[in-house]
């Protein structure tokens, strides 16, 4: 390979050359530092001091009140459609006792002929009317408050033979009115809403019909619905709600005779009603409430901090009842401290810009004095840039133009060892030819010694006016010609130079073809050779010629190895793989030693005696494969012999 010449080299350094080069601007410690100006000191105090707290106070307070004003008007929603819903499922059963007081069945009670048998069908009456209303319960009382029958006739708490004289929708159904009434059920200890109506005529009331309505799926609905919503009734106690730590607690302390009244009336049954802890109070409006409270179920002294609520009121229509919602402080205060956190960052980003814009300000102001100070410089380094830039490209072009003189060299050195290559080639076919000669020569001494006997036998048999047998010896004289043309024929195309093209070539015709010029010599040599390919039409991608002679090197090696040995024998197979041809040669000669095996495609390297090769056949061959884009390896045989195997791409994969 040529080297670049001392002087290329000199010319490459100096067109490297970093000796002049133009420094970037420095500012050299004339920054000017914002924070060093008394006026910019004070304008940051004053912001940060009084403006920026000022207006943070001002957005907090505004933002409380708004995020109230838009809490009373989502909960004047919410609690407008929790109170239609309370309606709605209160009115559904309104009509109940009204249709069950002209019941036949209930009426028959009141008959004193066969009482127990009226007594038995109405009790499964009831339960058949409470399965289909989905109701609580349904039962009859008499005229003294005593349940005669009862839906739950057959259950464990049965409200028959149980006596309700001292709840007041007896009392308004005794007196010829609709009863409604909440309480806590003293027998099942269940809520619910109590509807009443008298049995009988407006001159004659002989019983009472109820229907205890159960608000079991108002507080389910609640419960998850995650909000925390709460009824009471006139009395101020807790009776629906979807959180059971707040049922019967009561949002204000009752009076020492209102607790005793509701003793004795039993509606709450034994419930304690104790207060929910509150402290202070504030009226925000006519429905809204800002209270302290401690959680309900926490009593205890040392109980954890206080907790301030909104609570905002409405009456629930058509009824005594009145629907509060509850509503966290905590939940406006952390929308107040969102608000504050972006308005704090907003104030920090507007004044870190202001900061930045006079900075940057300032040093534009600077870096344009400093470049004008220097513009002097930067015009005399122009000037000898110039001049350093005519002379590198001096040196580049004369430096190119060696170059460009080498490479033609380095091609033309390259084009004589292709040439030189070739030439090998060549000659490893004329000593391969050479090697052969005995053979060739035997093969052609045979039809040739033909020829003369049976020409000599045409002139005799002529003279004899035998003209049948002349034509049969002439017959016979055209094809050994045409024998003796074949051989030379494979000599001539054989020993002729190639193009190195590659290009889809028959695989077996190729060994065929070889094979039928090693024939003699393997002949002489009492070798058989077993040809498993036979006529395959495996296509794989080479040059036909050079092939040839890569088969007969090797092939030729083998016979040479196997001279005078007995049942000697050359085994050719091939193996397909995906994109591979693989050409297999085995024999069963001494093999190689394991020495022999590294060197064995080294140029000028042989085993045989000296006079008898000269070491470059299967150099030769290896670099013929190897511009095929195959590969030649070789190794001995368990059984004892060398194997030599060729790898080729398949034509339909090249």
């Amino acid at each position: 390979m040529l080297k670049i010449t001392q002087r290329s080299q000199a010319d490459l350094n100096l067109m490297t050359d970093k000796s002049f080069e133009l420094s970037q601007p420095e500012l050299n410690g004339t920054t000017f530092d914002l924070l060093q100006n008394k006026s910019i000191k004070i304008l940051l105090i004053v912001l940060l001091s009084i403006a920026m707290p000022l207006s943070l106070w001002g957005l907090a307070k505004w933002t409380h009140e708004t995020a109230l004003d838009n809490l009373r008007l989502q909960l004047d929603s919410r609690m407008k459609l929790y109170s239609s819903n309370i309606v709605s499922e209160l009115e559904k059963y309104e009509y109940l006792p009204t249709i069950l007081a002209r019941d036949p069945i209930l009426k028959s009670l009141f008959q004193d002929e066969k009482r127990a048998a009226h007594i038995d069908r109405a009790n499964r009456h009831l339960s058949a009317i409470r399965e289909t209303a989905e109701v609580s319960a349904v039962y009859v009382m008499d005229r003294q408050g005593k349940t005669i029958a009862a839906s739950n006739w057959a259950e464990e708490g049965s409200f028959v033979g149980k006596n309700f004289q001292f709840r007041p929708y007896f009392k308004n159904a005794m007196a010829g009115k609709t009863g409604h009434y909440f309480a806590l059920g003293t027998t099942s200890k269940i809520p619910g809403y109590y509807l009443s109506h008298p049995i009988g005529d407006s001159d004659k009331i002989t019983g009472v019909v109820v229907v205890k309505v159960s608000v079991a799926r108002l507080e389910e609905a609640w419960a998850t619905a995650n909000e925390e919503v709460v009824v009471t009734d006139s009395n101020g106690v807790i009776i629906i709600t979807g959180h059971e730590e707040w049922k019967f607690r009561t949002l204000k302390p009752l009076s020492d005779e209102k607790r005793s009244a509701l003793i004795l009336t039993r509606q709450y049954s034994d419930a304690k009603l104790l207060p929910i802890d509150m402290g202070r109070e504030n009226i925000v409006d006519d429905q809204t409430r800002r209270i302290a409270i401690r959680h309900p179920l926490v009593d205890a002294p040392d109980a954890k901090n206080w907790e301030d609520i909104y609570i905002r009121s409405r009456s629930v229509l058509g009824t005594d009842w009145t629907i509060h919602y509850i509503f966290r402080e905590a939940n406006l205060r952390d929308d107040v401290i969102n608000t504050l956190i972006l308005a704090a960052f907003a104030w920090l980003v507007i004044i870190l810009s202001f900061l930045y814009i006079l900075q940057r300000r300032n040093m534009i102001t600077h870096r344009l004095e400093f470049q004008e100070r220097h513009q002097k410089t930067l015009e005399e380094a122009a000037i000898q840039l110039e001049h350093r830039v005519d002379r590198r490209t001096k040196a580049l072009s004369e430096a190119n133009q060696r170059l460009e003189e080498e490479i033609q060299e380095r091609l033309k050195a390259e084009d004589d060892l292709h040439m030189a290559q070739d030439e090998l080639v060549q000659a490893g076919k004329l000593a391969a030819l050479g090697q052969m000669a005995a053979g060739i020569t035997h093969e052609m001494n045979q039809p040739l010694t033909a020829i003369r006997s049976y020409s000599d036998n045409a002139t005799i048999l002529l003279e004899r006016n035998r003209l049948d047998d002349v034509h049969s010896n002439l017959e016979q004289i055209s094809d050994l010609c045409a024998r003796l043309g074949k051989i030379s024929g494979q000599l001539k195309v054989f020993s002729r130079k190639t193009p190195s093209e590659k290009e889809p070539i028959s695989l077996s015709k190729v060994i065929n073809e070889t094979l039928a010029l090693l024939e003699s010599s393997a002949k002489m040599g009492n070798i058989d050779i077993h040809n498993a390919i036979g006529e395959t039409d495996a296509m794989v991608l080479g040059e036909a010629i050079r092939l040839e002679q890569v088969l007969i090197n090797i092939l030729r090696n083998a016979l040479d190895a196997m001279t005078d040995q007995d049942k000697a024998a050359i085994w050719i197979s091939a193996e397909q793989s995906q994109t591979r041809m693989s050409i297999i040669i085995r024999d069963n000669g001494p093999g190689f030693k394991k020495d022999e095996l590294d060197r064995i495609f080294d140029p000028f390297f042989t085993t045989k005696e000296v006079g008898k090769g000269l070491g470059l056949g299967l150099s030769i061959s290896s670099r013929i494969i190897q511009d095929f884009g195959g590969v030649l390896k070789a190794h001995n045989h368990e059984d004892g012999g060398a194997v030599f195997t060729i790898e080729l791409l398949q034509a339909s994969h090249g």
